[in-house]
């Protein structure tokens, strides 16, 4: 219960901030909305909230998180339609500018796949299903580097799948017709958990380059 109590004790800040409200972003967000222009793309792994690590405030971002920052590829009878209707709320309806994939070391999902291939099992499981769709990306980890360690291999993963979603999403019409017309722009982020370090991916150099 203590976990629970410290949620509640957190709150208790947040609603002093909010009935203080000195500047009245509170009221504003309260009566018109929040009118992020940012997505967020994330993990739903704890260690890496966009908003802490951005020291974002209230309303800054549009944020979702599902296990592993996946983004399935397009089709109108996709059996992932979460992902997609938020971000076709996203781009549609909040008009927003700049997409973000961010991705992290060590993620538990993408290692999970990655031991599922060793193994040899069939994705027969919700999680398995899910992760099974960056299995292209995490066959081709596999065959480049049979003989590194899994560490190794779900860093290298991780980064790829970053880059496999940023291709999915120039397929999604909403987001395919704002690039077209220069009112979008795509970005893929790293964190590493290990030194905290954020990296950025450079598509004409195709690479990661250390942000900060």
């Amino acid at each position: 219960m203590n976990e629970i109590k410290h949620l509640i004790d957190g709150f208790k800040q947040f609603q002093l901030d909010y009935q203080s409200d000195v500047d009245g972003k509170f009221s504003k967000l309260s009566q018109y909305g929040a009118h992020s222009k940012i997505l967020i793309i994330a993990c739903c792994d704890s260690r890496v909230d966009p908003a802490i690590i951005t020291h974002a405030e209230t309303g800054d971002l549009m944020v979702i998180r599902n296990m592993a920052n996946i983004v399935p590829p397009f089709q109108q009878d996709s059996a992932y339609q979460e992902t997609q209707a938020a971000i076709q709320f996203a781009v549609c309806y909040l008009n927003i500018e700049q997409i973000i994939v961010m991705g992290h070391s060590r993620c538990g999902g993408v290692r999970s796949l990655l031991t599922r291939l060793m193994d040899r099992v069939d994705a027969e499981q919700a999680l398995d299903k899910w992760t099974a769709l960056l299995e292209p990306t995490a066959k081709q980890v596999l065959t480049d580097m049979p003989h590194d360690s899994l560490d190794e291999q779900s860093c290298c993963c991780s980064r790829r799948s970053i880059i496999c979603s940023l291709d999915r999403l120039k397929a999604y019409p909403w987001v395919k017709d704002k690039l077209k017309y220069g009112k979008m722009t795509l970005h893929g982020w790293y964190f590493n958990l290990a030194n905290g370090q954020l990296e950025n991916y450079n598509s004409e150099q195709q690479q990661f380059e250390t942000l900060y």
